[in-house]
């Protein structure tokens, strides 16, 4: 069955790229999509396993997997259920949902071992952002010794509701809602419409409005693409997530390096959670991006700088100057 890509003027797809189904034991069908070891530039260093956020979708880390590419790394990546052109979660294509970390902890899982092991070589640096942030972290501590390192940018590790107040409230209201079976209603204040549709200006993510219309292009020329408001379960399981990682047992079995960027106008993740999960990892380095809004690889280029330059950085002191394997069947 043909996977679609959809190629922009403004983010278009970087040569070499193979689109694929990773088919699930439930049936569900995620895309996913690989940048071979002969399209990176040399040297070859490994291969980046790239998580997204929610909401978002392959086509918008176009630019971002070109600056891999052009680091000699192979990139594997894709969407995650309920998002982008995966399989959706409800008869509702536009909410947000998932019934519990679990079932994306078990697909990460499936795309490493049926996907990336067998197609790209290591060694492998996880990075992740905002949901993928946190959920890849999650695979730091499932997956011990799979990664060498992994980046995150604006990881979810708090959710930023407002007040400790309105945290207690609406931890309370959602928790409330999913056990009188309201897990699939959109969470309150959220709808259907995708952030990727609003205008610029309202928007609460990117300082940049170049980057910004160019996702807005992908969802105006592919509306199923877009994905809307969190609903009330994900957003209950969402919470639940950043407990389990925050707490400094789960954190101290996490020995893989880890570089956590926080952005420093973010209004989506909760301030100080991200430096918090940071000085209880063994090997966690922290980065404070001033200025930058929550999607910092969607950001400004003097924002960008200085993930870049600190990526760099990291990669170069995980992996050293050991050169990675080839793969036999590339």
């Amino acid at each position: 069955m043909r996977v679609p890509v959809f190629d922009t003027p403004g983010l278009p797809c970087p040569p070499g790229g193979e689109p694929g189904w990773l088919i699930r034991p439930d049936g569900a069908r995620l895309r996913t999509m690989i940048w071979p070891q002969a399209v990176a530039a040399k040297p070859f260093r490994g291969t980046i396993v790239l998580a997204s956020g929610r909401t978002e979708f392959i086509e918008k880390y176009f630019e971002v997997i070109a600056q891999f590419l052009a680091r000699g790394f192979t990139v594997a990546t894709f969407d995650w259920r309920g998002q982008g052109l995966s399989e959706r979660m409800l008869d509702d294509p536009r909410k947000g949902h998932v019934d519990a970390y679990g079932t994306f902890d078990a697909d990460l899982i499936a795309f490493m071992s049926e996907i990336v092991e067998p197609r790209c070589a290591g060694p492998y640096i996880g990075v992740g952002h905002s949901m993928g942030g946190n959920l890849m972290l999650r695979a730091g501590h499932n997956l011990p010794d799979r990664f060498s390192g992994i980046v995150l940018s604006a990881p979810m590790l708090g959710l930023n509701v407002g007040s400790p107040f309105m945290e207690r409230l609406t931890r309370g209201l959602v928790a409330l809602l999913s056990s009188i079976g309201k897990h699939g209603d959109f969470a309150p204040g959220s709808g259907p419409a995708a952030s990727d549709e609003e205008k610029f200006e309202q928007n609460i993510v990117t300082s940049d409005p170049e980057r910004f219309a160019r996702q807005q292009v992908v969802v105006a020329n592919v509306p199923s693409i877009g994905l809307g408001g969190p609903t009330v379960g994900w957003v209950n399981q969402a919470f639940k997530s950043v407990d389990e990682i925050s707490d400094a047992a789960y954190l101290a079995e996490i020995s893989t390096p880890v570089l956590l960027f926080e952005a420093g106008a973010d209004k989506l993740v909760r301030g100080g959670s991200i430096r918090h999960v940071a000085e209880g990892l063994p090997n966690g380095q922290y980065i404070l991006v001033e200025g930058a809004e929550h999607e910092i690889l969607m950001e400004q280029d003097q924002f960008q700088t200085v993930f870049w330059t600190a990526f760099d950085a990291f990669t170069d002191r995980v992996l050293g100057s050991v050169e990675a394997p080839a793969l036999v069947n590339a």
